[in-house]
C-alpha cells in the first residue's frame, strides 16, 4: 500500500482500480471523519470499485498516517488532500466524505475547484446551531482532562449512536476511538470545532458552502442542517437525502441504501 509525504507528514492511501470500464473514467477519493480511518468505508469500497477508480486515505494523525504535533486545522487537511490528488493524478476527483471529512472536502472544493468534480457527503458536521458552542467548548476542555477516554467514548455513544445502531458497530466505534492518543483526539476535536477553517457552526459554514460550484449529494440526519445545505446547493445535479432516524455513521448502518443512491447519482453525474 502506498504512502505520500508532504511537508514531513506521511499520508497513507490505498487505491482500488475499477473492475470494469463502462464509460469515461471517474476517480473517487474517500475521506473519513474525526477519529476515523480508511476502513470506515469497507461497505462502500467493493461497490464503488466495480466501476470507478477508488482511493481511500487516512488523514494526518489518523489510521496509518503519521502524527505530527500540529497542523490539524481543516485547512491543513484540505491542503494535504490537494497535494495527494495531484500526486496520484486524481483530478478532477469526486470526494466521498463523512462527518469532519465533509468539512475538509468542502474547504478543499472551495479553495481548489479545479481539483474537485463533485462531492458526496455523509452526515456533514458543518453548519451546526451556534447555541452548541458553549457545550462544545466544555467538551473540548474535558477531552484534555484526566477522563478523556471515557469522555470520548461517551460522545460516540450519546451523540453518534441510536437505539437502532447495530451492536457490532457500537463495539467497533468505541474501540476505534481509543486507538488515537488522547492529546490527538483533543487537538483534532478543538480544531474541527473552533479552528481558523472550522465550518462547525452555521455563520462560519454558510459562506464557504456557497463557494462550492460542484454538484453535491448530501445524506443528512438533522433537518436543520439539511435546510442549510438546501439553501447553499450550487448545481442542478445536487440532491439531499434525509435519514432522520439513522445514527451518525449512516453509510455503515444503512450501506445498501447509501450505496444504491450513491451509484445512481454517480452514473448520472455530468462529465
Amino acid at each position: 500500500m502506498p504512502y505520500f509525504e508532504r511537508s514531513g507528514v506521511r499520508l497513507f492511501y490505498a487505491e482500488y482500480p475499477p473492475a470494469t470500464h463502462p464509460g469515461p473514467p471517474l476517480n473517487l477519493l474517500l475521506v473519513h471523519g474525526l477519529w476515523g480511518a480508511a476502513e470506515g468505508w469497507i461497505h462502500q469500497i467493493p461497490a464503488l470499485r466495480t466501476n470507478y477508480r477508488t482511493v481511500v486515505v487516512d488523514l494526518r494523525g489518523h489510521g496509518r498516517s503519521s502524527t505530527p504535533p500540529s497542523g490539524y486545522d481543516l485547512g491543513d487537511h484540505a491542503e494535504d488532500l490537494a497535494a495527494l490528488i495531484r500526486h496520484a493524478d486524481l483530478a478532477p476527483v469526486v470526494l466521498l466524505a463523512h462527518s469532519m471529512g465533509c468539512s475538509v472536502s468542502t474547504v478543499l472544493a472551495a479553495r481548489h475547484p479545479d481539483l474537485v468534480q463533485a462531492l458526496a457527503l455523509v452526515d456533514p458536521d458543518y453548519a451546526g446551531d451556534p447555541s452548541e458552542r458553549e457545550w462544545m467548548t466544555r467538551l473540548a476542555d474535558d477531552l484534555e482532562g484526566p477522563n478523556a477516554d471515557q469522555i470520548a467514548q461517551d460522545l460516540i455513544s450519546d451523540r453518534f449512536h441510536t437505539p437502532a445502531t447495530p451492536e457490532h458497530l457500537r463495539t467497533w466505534h468505541l474501540l476505534e476511538v481509543l486507538t488515537r492518543p488522547a492529546w490527538l483526539r483533543a487537538q483534532t476535536f478543538r480544531h474541527s470545532a473552533f479552528g481558523p477553517s472550522s465550518l462547525r457552526f452555521r455563520p462560519q459554514a454558510e459562506p464557504v458552502l456557497r463557494q462550492r460550484r460542484q454538484p453535491v449529494l448530501a445524506f443528512h440526519r438533522h433537518p436543520a442542517r439539511a435546510e442549510v445545505e438546501r439553501l447553499c446547493l450550487p448545481h442542478g445535479h445536487s440532491r439531499i437525502v434525509q435519514h432522520p432516524h439513522a445514527g451518525h455513521f449512516i453509510h455503515q448502518e444503512q450501506p445498501d441504501e447509501i450505496n444504491h443512491t450513491l451509484m445512481q447519482w454517480l452514473a448520472a453525474l455530468p462529465r
